[in-house]
């Protein structure tokens, strides 16, 4: 039988891992997880209908380096969410400029939260492979939340 080579090199094998963040193998649906991490790019994930704020991992260990993106939407429904980052990354509420209506709309510029840091906030959850229904469920974890920067959750109020 032939030997068989991976096009990755030794450095990219070193790397490799799973793109979630881990878990304890016991983990059930509804466990959380925190990791520090930092804002990059915010952008839109729909244009004009939901916005997706990725964040890299800071924290040292197996997670370290590990890209996530949490979404929301912009609408009157999903703008909560939009806030609710904002805040706690920035410590201020989404600045407001005129609109094309003449009336103020929430504004983001980007670069107010490239590179800083916040506490993302990951729960295991139960959902479609691939978000495909024919493919059968499977558990994993999502981000769900970002918290301000050294955010220390209580864990009396999680169960543990």
């Amino acid at each position: 039988m032939p030997e068989l080579e991976f096009p990755v090199t030794e450095e990219e094998y070193q790397r490799a891992g799973s793109k979630f963040i881990t878990f304890p193998p016991e983990a059930k649906v509804g466990d959380v997880q925190f990791r520090a991490v930092e804002v990059e790019m915010i952008d839109w994930d729909t244009p004009g209908k939901s916005m997706k704020c990725p964040v890299k991992v800071t924290e040292e260990g197996i997670d370290f380096g590990k890209k996530e993106k949490i979404s929301f939407g912009v609408d009157e429904k999903g703008v909560w969410k939009a806030k609710e980052i904002y805040l706690a990354v920035t410590g201020q509420n989404i600045p407001m400029r005129q609109g094309a209506d003449g009336r103020k709309h929430p504004y983001i510029d980007p670069m107010a939260l490239v590179g800083k840091a916040a506490v993302g906030c990951w729960t295991m959850q139960k959902g479609y492979k691939g978000g495909d229904p024919t493919q059968g469920e499977t558990t994993y974890p999502k981000l769900i939340s970002l918290h301000p920067a050294g955010y220390k959750p209580m864990v009396s109020g999680l169960g543990i």
